[in-house]
């Protein structure tokens, strides 16, 4: 069975574990009011009901209110889908070419910070220590993975520009 974790991890050196949210919606958490936090989510196996392998892990960036409450909004969720669905589905690829469009421009991934990777490889040994001896391959790997995708989504974007000159 899979079980995943949402983290908060905010500019002051805290991470919080924050439940599920629901209808995009996230609890309120006030001692991280008007901070701007970096969620991580990880996706792991159970073993006797406990996490026992990291899968892969997520993350995401934005700015929690005056309150500490986040809600999720349909711009974050097209920001979050841009580049799947400008780069992601090949007869969109074929329409652009075929209209003699640019591509747009790429999102950037949302990758931690060194501090943050830091915190977070510290949390993940002392609160989640089955997931410990992972943590840093996969979290470095899925860094990359992103980082070389967004590289050649802005290959395809620039060589689009190009063709039409």
């Amino acid at each position: 069975m899979t079980g995943c974790r949402y983290l908060f991890v905010s500019n002051g050196d805290k991470i919080i574990k924050i439940s599920q949210p629901k209808n995009h919606k996230y609890k309120s958490v006030p001692q991280l009011a008007n901070q701007d936090v970096l969620e991580v989510i990880l996706y792991y196996k159970n073993k006797d009901r406990k996490p026992h392998q990291l899968l892969t892990v997520g993350f995401d960036r934005f700015r929690l209110d005056s309150n500490g409450n986040y809600e999720e909004t349909e711009a974050d969720r097209k920001r979050a889908f841009h580049n799947f669905f400008a780069f992601g589905m090949p007869s969109l690829l074929e329409e652009v070419e075929s209209e003699d469009k640019p591509l747009p421009i790429p999102v950037a991934p949302i990758v931690p910070t060194y501090n943050e990777k830091r915190l977070l490889y510290s949390y993940i040994n002392e609160k989640l220590p089955n997931l410990a001896a992972d943590a840093p391959y996969i979290v470095e790997s899925k860094i990359k993975a992103l980082r070389e995708k967004y590289e050649e989504f802005k290959m395809m974007a620039k060589k689009s520009k190009n063709r039409l000159k």
